[in-house]
C-alpha cells in the first residue's frame, strides 16, 4: 500500500512538473507566490477569527448565565424575606381566632398587627387578608385604615390571586403587579389602582383545625428589588431586566447605548414557554445574545440582553487589522516577487538570446553579463565556453571538441553527512543495561548499581513528557529518588522526612515542583552538607488550599537577599541566580492563578521554609 501512494506521488509529480515547466518562468513564480503565501494567509486570518468569535460567545454565554443565576438567587432571597414576615400573622393564633370570629374588637387586633408587620419594613405598600366572608386591611395606630384596599372582593376571590393561593394549600404564590391593576387600590375614593407592586398571596389555615381561613394578601414596592440587585448586575455590556407576563417590570443598571427589553417583545412568549434558556438571534433587525432564567414560584424572570455586534465589536476590530496587515504585506509581498522575478527571468532570456545566437555569429559571443548572482556566473561560464570552443574549432579534431565539452559537463557529487539523534530514552536504557551488568559482576546489588538504579529513576521522572499534573505522592516519590542520588556523594547524608495530613495519593500537584526546591536548599542552604543538614516536607490543607512547607536546617537568606526574592515574585520578575523558585512561582500561578503561587521566609543560622499554595485538585 504504501509502495503504491509512493508511486502514485512520483506520478503526480512528474505530471506537476511538466505542466509547470510548459509555462513561463515568471508566470511559475506568481502561481507559487499565490499558492503559498495569499491563500495560507487568507485562511489563517479567518480561521483564527471564527475561532476567537467562538470562543468569545462560548465564554459569555457561560458568564451570562452566571450572572442571571446570581440576580435570580438574589430576588429569591428577597422574596423569601417577604415570606417570612408574613409568618408573623399567620402563625400567630390569637389572629387566626380573631379572622374566624369577625367581632369589631378581633378586627382591630388583626388590623393593628398588620399595620405592625408592614411598619417593619419600609418595602409593604399593603398587608390585608381576605376571608371568604370579608376583607381586613392594615389599621394603624390612630384607628384609620392604612395600606391597600380591595373595592370587588367578589372578583377578587374569583381572580388568580385567590385561586392560586387555594391551590398551594399554603405555600405562598408570587404575581407581576407592576402595571396598573383595578383590584388593589389605595383607598375607596382614589380613582386609579396600585402600581410598581409585586403581590404575594397566600391561604391561611388555622393550626389547630387545619381549616382554611383566608387568603393573606402582601404588596411590596418594585423599588426593592431594583435598590438591592444593582450592585449584582453586570455592568459591561448588555441590560439586565425582571420581566413578567406583560413585560419589563424593571431595568436594573440599564445602559442606554445597549438593547432595551421594550424593542424586544419576541422574546416574551419565549420566556413563558421556558423557564430558563439561551437566544442567540435577531430582535427588530438587531443581532441580540440573551439569557433568562424565571424566579421559582413566580411568574418573574430574570433577562440579560446583549447586542452580538457591539459584543463582538474587538473580533471585528481584530479581523480588519488582520486584513489590513495582510493586504499590506501582500502588496509589499506582489512587488517583492515581482522584482525578483524579473531579477531572474530578464538575465535568462537575455543569456537565452545570446547562446541563440552564438552559433549563427560564427561563434562569436554577443552578450555580457551583469550581477552576482548563479545567473552571472551561468553567463561567465558561458563565455569561457564560447572562448574555449572556439579556439578548439580553430586548432583541434571536431572529436576533441566533443571529448572537452563532455569533461566540461561532468557534474560533481556533494557528500550528504547525517547527523544521528541521540533520545534521552536512549541514555537510561544504557545506564539500565550497565547496572545489570554491574550486579552481574558483583553477584548481587551493590552501591553502583543502587546509585544506577536511583539515577535512572530520576532520569526517567524527569525526561518523562506526559502528564504536567500528577499526584502527590508521585512527586514526593521523585523528591525522596533525588535525595538518594545526592546522598551517594556525601558521607554525612542529608535526612529527608515527610508529614502530610492528606491524602497524597488523591490530591495533584504539577510535575517537578517539590524537586527543584529540594535542589535549591541542597546547593543554597548547605555549603559544607554536616551530620545535622535535614531537609522537610509537611502537607496540610486550609480552606480547600493545599499548603505544601519545604523546610531546612542550612544557612538561612542575608534579610537583603530575601526582600529581593520576595519582590521578584510579587513582581514576577526572574530572581537572579534563583531560577528555580521563578519557574516554580510562574508555573503555579500560570496553572491556578494569582492566589497561588510560592513564598520564602528564612531566618540567619535557622534556616529556609518554601511555602507552595495550591488549590485541592483531587482530579
Amino acid at each position: 500500500m504504501i509502495r503504491g501512494i509512493q508511486n502514485r506521488f512520483v506520478h503526480f509529480s512528474h505530471v506537476m512538473i511538466k505542466a509547470l515547466r510548459s509555462t513561463r518562468i515568471f508566470q511559475r513564480l506568481v502561481v507559487a507566490f499565490f499558492v503559498l503565501i495569499i491563500l495560507p494567509s487568507l485562511f489563517i486570518t479567518f480561521f483564527t477569527y471564527n475561532k476567537y468569535v467562538n470562543e468569545i460567545e462560548t465564554n459569555m454565554e457561560k458568564f451570562l448565565s452566571l450572572l442571571v443565576q446570581n440576580v435570580n438567587v438574589q430576588i429569591t432571597d428577597k422574596l423569601n424575606s417577604f415570606e417570612r414576615a408574613a409568618v408573623q400573622i399567620y402563625s400567630d393564633s390569637a389572629i387566626i381566632s380573631a379572622l374566624r370570629y369577625a367581632s369589631m374588637e378581633d378586627r382591630l387586633a388583626v388590623g393593628r398587627k398588620l399595620n405592625s408587620v408592614a411598619m417593619n419594613n419600609g418595602y409593604i405598600a399593603s398587608l390585608q387578608v381576605v376571608t371568604p366572608t370579608d376583607q381586613y386591611t392594615m389599621i394603624d395606630s390612630y384607628g384609620e385604615r392604612s395600606g391597600g384596599y380591595i373595592r370587588d372582593l367578589k372578583r377578587f376571590r374569583e381572580s388568580e390571586f385567590y385561586t392560586a393561593a387555594m391551590e398551594q394549600h399554603g405555600y405562598p404564590v408570587w404575581f407581576d403587579t407592576s402595571r396598573v391593576t383595578d383590584l388593589f387600590y389605595k383607598s375607596e375614593t382614589i380613582k386609579y389602582g396600585m402600581t410598581d407592586l409585586i403581590t404575594m398571596t397566600q391561604a391561611v389555615y388555622d393550626m389547630e383545625t387545619h381549616d382554611f381561613v383566608g387568603v393573606l394578601v402582601l404588596n411590596i414596592k418594585v423599588g426593592v428589588l431594583t435598590d438591592s440587585l444593582k450592585s449584582y448586575a453586570f455592568y459591561g455590556s448588555g441590560n439586565t431586566f425582571l420581566t413578567g407576563p406583560n413585560g419589563a417590570i424593571m431595568g436594573i443598571n440599564l445602559n442606554i447605548s445597549e438593547p432595551n427589553f421594550s424593542t424586544a417583545r419576541d422574546i416574551v412568549p419565549l420566556i413563558a414557554s421556558n423557564r430558563e434558556g439561551v437566544y442567540n438571534g435577531k430582535m427588530d433587525g438587531t443581532r441580540v445574545f440573551i439569557v433568562y432564567k424565571q424566579v421559582p414560584y413566580t411568574d418573574l424572570s430574570v433577562v440579560h440582553i446583549v447586542d452580538k455586534d457591539k459584543l463582538l465589536q474587538p473580533a471585528y476590530n481584530i479581523r480588519n487589522l488582520c486584513l489590513s496587515i495582510v493586504a499590506v504585506l501582500i502588496m509589499l509581498s506582489i512587488i517583492v516577487a515581482y522584482w525578483t522575478t524579473i531579477s531572474i527571468s530578464q538575465p535568462l532570456n537575455k543569456l537565452m538570446r545570446a547562446m541563440g545566437a552564438f552559433p549563427s555569429n560564427e561563434f562569436n559571443v554577443s552578450y555580457t553579463p551583469s550581477g552576482q548572482d548563479e545567473i552571472t556566473l551561468l553567463g561567465n561560464q558561458f563565455i569561457n565556453m564560447a572562448d574555449h570552443t572556439k579556439t578548439l574549432i580553430d586548432q583541434i579534431y571536431v572529436s576533441e571538441i566533443k571529448q572537452k565539452t563532455l569533461e566540461l559537463n561532468q557534474a560533481t557529487a556533494e557528500l550528504n553527512v547525517l547527523q544521528m539523534q541521540i533520545n534521552p530514552h536512549f541514555l537510561y536504557n544504557t545506564l539500565d543495561i550497565i547496572r545489570w551488568e554491574a550486579m552481574y559482576e558483583a553477584g548481587g546489588e551493590s552501591k553502583a548499581t543502587r546509585m544506577i538504579d536511583d539515577f535512572c529513576k530520576l532520569m526517567r521522572i524527569t525526561i518523562n513528557k506526559g502528564e504536567e499534573v500528577i499526584p502527590i505522592e508521585m512527586e514526593l516519590t521523585h523528591a525522596l529518588t533525588y535525595i538518594d542520588v545526592i546522598n551517594f556523594r556525601h558521607r554525612a547524608p542529608i535526612s529527608l522526612t515527610i508529614d502530610f495530613d492528606l491524602n497524597t495519593k488523591s490530591f495533584y500537584i504539577p510535575r517537578l515542583t517539590i524537586q527543584p526546591l529540594i535542589e535549591n536548599a541542597v546547593i543554597h542552604a548547605f555549603h559544607e552538607v554536616g551530620a545535622e543538614a535535614r531537609i522537610s516536607i509537611t502537607g496540610t490543607m486550609e480552606h480547600s488550599i493545599v499548603l505544601i512547607r519545604v523546610t531546612d536546617n542550612g544557612a538561612g537568606i542575608q534579610p537583603g537577599r530575601l526582600t529581593e526574592l520576595k519582590d521578584s515574585l510579587l513582581s514576577d520578575n526572574s530572581p537572579q541566580g534563583s531560577i528555580a523558585l521563578y519557574n516554580v512561582n510562574q508555573r503555579l500561578k500560570l496553572l491556578y492563578g494569582e492566589s497561588c503561587g510560592l513564598d520564602i521566609t528564612s531566618e540567619l543560622g535557622v534556616g529556609t521554609t518554601a511555602l507552595i499554595r495550591l488549590p485541592a485538585i483531587e482530579k
